[in-house]
């Protein structure tokens, strides 16, 4: 009896649950947010250079001539003149948009272009304002009649793709539709470069530029 009980149990114990077994390998990462890589959008990029290279600080802007116009982008520029200087030195405004010029000092200003003939603000005492439209892109150098050392610059660009060039001479122009466009570089006293860039589907497009002296120029 005491044999049968016995192997009954043994038989019992074998039915019971399988052990687990160890697990080979490592365990699965479990996931987490989507598996689609960020998009990287089409842009320009680069370095501007002066040559002969300079001590001054490089400054200016990169457009693209030929890409379009977006609404809402760089419309209005303010210009004020405070403590006799015309701030902030370079401006940048797409054609069509509005300057509006500001004086904050208590002296009286007169502000013009050489590049618009037959233009300026007239005489504006403190806290007076006034606005112009361009329509025509370039770049217009602004000066003060009474005032002769002010200068500042208003760039006018035609296309909503632009950037500024930085102190250590690197710009950036994102968000381009691939294609192929004029990219042009401008700097003060310098004269201007265009380079014809294609512009893929994804990353920047390296574009450097060497920007010599002009003669002539403000």
């Amino acid at each position: 009896m005491e044999a049968r009980r016995f192997l009954l149990l043994l038989l019992l114990a074998g039915c019971g649950p399988t052990p687990a077994q160890p697990a080979h390998g490592p365990a699965p990462a479990p996931l987490s947010g989507s598996s689609t890589p960020p998009a990287i959008h089409p842009s320009v990029a680069g370095k501007v250079v002066w040559v002969p290279q300079t001590t001054r600080s490089v400054s200016g802007v990169v457009y693209v001539e030929d890409a379009p116009k977006q609404g809402g982008v760089a419309t209005t520029a303010d210009i004020a003149i405070k403590n006799k200087e015309l701030t902030p030195f370079i401006a940048v405004l797409t054609t069509g948009g509005t300057a509006t010029f500001s004086n904050r000092d208590a002296l009286t200003h007169h502000v013009f272009s050489p590049e618009l003939p037959g233009w300026d603000t007239g005489y504006l005492a403190k806290d007076q304002t006034t606005t112009k439209r361009f329509d025509p892109p370039g770049a217009y150098s602004l000066l003060c009649n009474i005032h002769p050392e002010m200068l500042s610059y208003l760039v006018v660009v035609p296309s909503s793709s632009f950037g500024t060039i930085g102190r250590d001479g690197r710009y950036t122009i994102g968000d381009l539709a691939p294609g192929t466009y004029r990219v042009t570089a401008w700097g003060p006293r310098m004269q201007p470069m265009t380079q014809s860039v294609t512009v893929g589907s994804s990353g920047p497009t390296v574009v450097d530029f060497e920007l010599h002296p002009a003669s002539g120029r403000p």
